[in-house]
Order: C-alpha cells, then structure tokens, then sequence
C-alpha cells in the first residue's frame, strides 16, 4: 500500500503532465475518408465506423455523375473502388448504384454501395456527426451548398478546398471555414490570427501514427485534425472508444428480385424486343438504361437476346449486352461470354472480365489467366487480377506474381495484391510481403498499404514476414506492418515481445507501441525490461504501451521514470501511471491480492 500512496503523491505533484486533455481545448477529430483500417472509404460503413468511435465527422469526397446526382467517390473513376469501371462524371447514378463498393475491402462489405451526398447528410444529421466537404470536380460549389442548406446541416458542415472560395454572400449560412496550417507554419501566433477572424485552424496528418506529433499539434490550439488513424487522437485525448446507442440507416440494397410469377408472357416478349431495340440503336445513356431495364425482367425472356448480341460488329452493343449479363446471376452464362476476352475493343474485354466477376464464374478462371498473359492494357490486366482474386484458385497465383514482377504499373500491381491477398498461401505471403518493403515512390503506397491488409486478411501465418517489415529502414512499412500486427492481435505478441530486442531502435520503438495498442498481458514483463531501453523513444514507447495495457504491475517501474531528463519519457510515464490508477477494478485486485500473505 506504501508505494500506491507514493505515486498518489507523485500524481498530485505532476498532475499538469497527467491529463494531457486538460491542458487543450477541445480539439475536433475528423477521419480521412473513413476509418481506412477498418471499412471501406467513403461508403456508409465508414460513416457507421466513425459514429461507433465516437468521434466527430468525417472528411468526405463529392463528385457529380452525369444525371447531376452527388456522390461520394475519391478518384475520377470508380475502378479502384467498386467493382464497375468509367468516369463519374461520365456514368448515371443508376448505374454506379448497381456496383458493389465494398468487397474490395473485405467481403463483409459486399454489400456497399456509393451514397448519395443527400442521403450521407440525413445520416450525419441523425448521427450529430460533422462533415468536411471536399468537392473533387469544378463548378459543384453552388449545388453542394445548396443541398447543405436545405438539410439545415450549414453547422455541422466545414468547408474546404474549393468550398472556401466559393462566391456567396452569407458564407457563414453554408458552413464553417478551414484554414490549413502546415507543419512548418504551425504556431500558436498563427492559430490565435486564424482564430481572431472567426475562422478555424485545420492539422493534416495523413499517413501517419506519430502520437507526439499530433498532441504537439493540438497543444499549438488547432479546431480541427484530419487524420488517418483516428484511434491515436483519442488516446492521445484519454478519449474511450465506444460503440454508439445512435440510430441507424441501414444501406440501400440492390432489389435483386426478378418479377416471374404471373407477367403476361406476349407483353414481356414485347418490352424486351423494344429494350433490345433501344440497345441497338441509340445513344450510350439510352442503351444503359434499357440494359439495366432487362436487368430486372425475368432471364427466360431477356437472355436469349442479349446472347444474340454478343456477336453484333458495334462495341457499344457488346459492352451493353456483356454487361446486362453480367448481373443475371446465371453463371452458366460464362462459357458465352468469355469468348469476348478476345474482343479487339479494350472496353468490350473489360466489360467481359467484370461479368465473368460479378456471375462469379470460376470455371472461367484458366481463360482469364491465358489472356493475363497476352492482354496489354492495364485496366484489364486490373480487372482480370481482381477477377482472378474474386474465384480464389490457387491456380492462379503463379499468373498473379508473374504479373507482379514484370509489370511496371503500381495501378495492376495494386490488383494483383487485392487478389493474393484473397487468396492466399504460402507463395502469396510471400510475394506480398516483398510488395511491403518495396521502397518505390508515392505510385507503389497504395499497392503496399493494400499488401499489409492483405497479408493480415491471410491471418496469423503472416506474422512473421510482418515482424520482419518492422525492420524495414522505411518508417511507412514499420507503420504499415504494425497496424496488420494490431490487426492479429494476441497471436502476435510472442514474436513482438522477440522484437524488443531487436538491434534496431525504430523496430524496438515500433514493437513497443504495437504491442501497446493490441493491449495484451503478457506482454507487460518484457514492456517493463523495456523501460531500461538505452534510446528514449523506445522507454517512451513502452512507458505509454504498458499504460494502454493498463497492468498495475508496472507501477513501481514507472514511478521511477517521472523524474527522467527526457521530457516525452517524463510525461508517457506520468500519463501511463494516471490511466493505470484510474482503473479502479484493476487496482482494487492488484492491492487485495498483495496484501494476501
């Protein structure tokens, strides 16, 4: 009992270094696109994760489809995010809506689909949660916020990028204004100016997990932080996470219900002799709209022709009719359809490969991969990695890494590692974990972002290619490989726990806070050995991992670093003691069970 009144002392005496939160105002958490560890971007599963946390908004991406409907979507097309391919801005609603913007994350996500701005709003106003607009393509500004306006959102709405520019004359109305400070602008001078014209100061940490660097940030007085890893900002703020009691809406699903019951066959016949027609002659709006009418008519009716169609001299009449068949849900459809990965026409291939995905046709997969071979375009050597990914034949592995290591483009490499990643294995693992380290510019960050998700989607036979990427001299790799760590949690803790010895002072550091962050007991022995770590940021690391894990055990081994030369292992140590006295279940155990003789 002695030595828990002394660190009472030691609290009372440090508490300005304890409560990290009371010595800011109340900074703004915002997640980038959604919580990219976890959902998809830019989807309600995002929107759902970050109300869950318990955080305050999200930035999101609007852009205008060809019928002036807002979505959300980040890139110009929809390829890396859904399983459709084109321009937004070239492509009906009604036809994004039919894509599935999830599976790429994870099948769990299958479902997804890419909402509407209007309908993101009403769940962001049920939710009390905050918007950061980000208009993607010129001349929106008015419409977007219009639709603010007209959902009474303008306070829970911050306007950024082109936003801010806008010309209207009660701004205010619309939204609150950002003003961006880098990092080397940020000062406590330039914040209170932001401050005194009634505007408000924005940190951008993207792709990073540095928890001094964020609280450094907030301690400078900025409203608002954009990150990418949202849980470092709230325990950096003492915030709990917590699983929200709010309503809420549940995604619109695709109505995949065919009408077959008492149609009048002679009229059916009719209605589809006139789409068909349309599909022939018309216009691309035209011909896909007729397409997605077939869609949902009975197969009896509508395959026969569009069969037909295949073999029309006119791309577009292919593409539409592939495409048609595609969502049919027919798989014995595919052994037609293939023959069209010969097609001369790009988009004609392209169309086929994602019918042959969506039909899930996976006696289909030797055609892919001997036109894997050939194909020279890149959005079908994309498509056909994904497809192949989709089937999960191993078969098709040795296809996949061939096209890793001979292609030069960073977009089908990309696809390749989706693929390996679902299916898995030995050789996958392995090819992966090479794309992991791969030091190749800001082109390969996503293919390597993608392959850490991928080797965690493999599960815990990955760990040890991804406790050897914490030794990459790459601070993203460490990053990337110790948020998959997180990701498999307690079946890697032993190899963790080996990594605190390893030579290298960045791989200690890093093996100290995922080890923190996975929260396991077992680990606190070796997080103690830690504090006597010659480099302070490992000692700081683990000061603040074994206050993440909470173990009282490790109380008399922090009491002595409060007093430490090194400011950042004084206040992990101050904090970590905090946290673990504040548990008051844990506390009460510990304090019973030594008093026991």
């Amino acid at each position: 009992m002695r030595y828990i009144l002394i660190t009472i002392l030691f609290l009372v005496i440090l508490s300005p270094l304890v409560v990290f939160a009371e010595d800011t105002n109340r900074v703004e958490i915002f997640a980038h696109h959604g919580v990219l560890e976890d959902v998809p971007e830019n989807t309600f599963a995002a929107l759902k994760r970050v109300a869950e946390l318990g955080i305050d908004g999200i930035e999101i991406d609007i852009q205008q489809t060809q019928d002036n409907q807002l979505v959300l979507m980040c890139d110009e097309t929809i390829d890396r995010t859904t399983d459709g391919k084109g321009r937004v801005g070239q492509l009906l609603y009604a036809e994004i809506q039919q894509y599935d913007a999830g599976s790429w994350r994870g099948s769990e996500f299958q479902k997804e689909r890419v909402p509407l701005f209007s309908e993101v709003l009403k769940f962001c106003k049920m939710n009390n949660l905050k918007l950061i607009l980000n208009v993607k393509q010129a001349c929106l500004e008015k419409q977007v916020l219009d639709i603010v306006k007209k959902y009474e959102m303008s306070s829970q709405v911050y306007l950024w990028g082109t936003l801010r520019n806008s010309n209207t004359d009660d701004a205010e109305s619309y939204g609150k204004e950002l003003v961006f400070l880098s990092p080397e602008e940020m000062t406590k001078e330039k914040v209170h100016s932001i401050h005194e014209e009634k505007k408000n100061a924005l940190s951008v940490m993207l792709e990073s997990d540095k928890r001094k660097a964020i609280k450094d940030r907030i301690r400078m007085g900025v409203d608002v932080v954009l990150v990418d890893y949202p849980c470092v900002v709230m325990d950096a703020l003492n915030i709990k996470s917590q699983v929200s009691d709010r309503k809420r809406q549940e995604n619109r699903e695709m109505d995949s219900q065919r009408h077959e019951a008492n149609d009048n066959a002679a009229y059916l016949r009719e209605q589809v002799k006139t789409l068909i027609k349309t599909i022939e002659n018309t216009d691309y709006n035209k011909a896909r709209t007729a397409a997605m009418a077939l869609m949902v008519l009975p197969r009896r009716y509508t395959a026969p022709p569009l069969l037909k169609l295949l073999r029309d001299s006119n791309p577009l009449v292919k593409q539409n009719a592939v495409w048609a068949l595609g969502f049919c849900g027919d798989d014995s459809m595919a052994a037609t359809i293939k023959s069209l990965l010969k097609d001369r026409n790009t988009e004609v291939r392209r169309e086929t490969v994602l019918a042959l995905k969506r039909l899930n046709a996976s006696q289909s997969a030797p055609a892919l991969m001997e036109a894997l071979k050939t194909e020279t375009e890149q959005g079908v050597k994309y498509d056909i990695a994904r497809t192949l990914g989709t089937f999960g034949d191993r078969g098709a592995v040795f296809a996949l890494m061939n096209v890793l290591t001979k292609e030069k483009s960073w977009y089908v490499k990309s696809g390749c590692v989706e693929a390996l990643g679902n299916i898995g294995g030995d050789m996958a693992m392995n090819a992966l974990a090479k794309i992991l380290v791969t030091d190749a510019g800001e082109d390969a960050g996503w293919a390597r972002t993608k392959a850490a998700w991928a080797l965690t989607a493999i599960g815990p036979k990955s760990i040890p290619l991804l406790v050897r990427a914490l030794n990459d001299k790459e601070e993203g790799t460490r990053r990337r490989a110790g948020w998959a760590l997180v990701k498999l949690g307690a079946p890697a803790v032993k190899a963790l726990i080996s990594s605190l010895r390893e030579i290298n002072t960045y791989t200690r550091e890093r093996a100290a806070q995922t080890l923190g962050w996975i929260g396991n007991e077992s680990a606190v022995t070796s997080l103690i050995w830690a504090l006597k770590d010659k480099e302070p940021a490992v000692v700081s690391s683990a000061a603040w991992a074994l206050g993440r894990i909470g173990s009282p055990k490790a109380l008399a081994a922090l009491q002595e670093l409060v007093n430490n030369e090194n400011v950042d292992v004084r206040e992990n140590a101050a904090e970590a003691i905090e946290r673990i006295m504040s548990n008051k279940e844990k506390m009460a155990y510990y304090t019973e069970t030594r008093q026991k003789p």
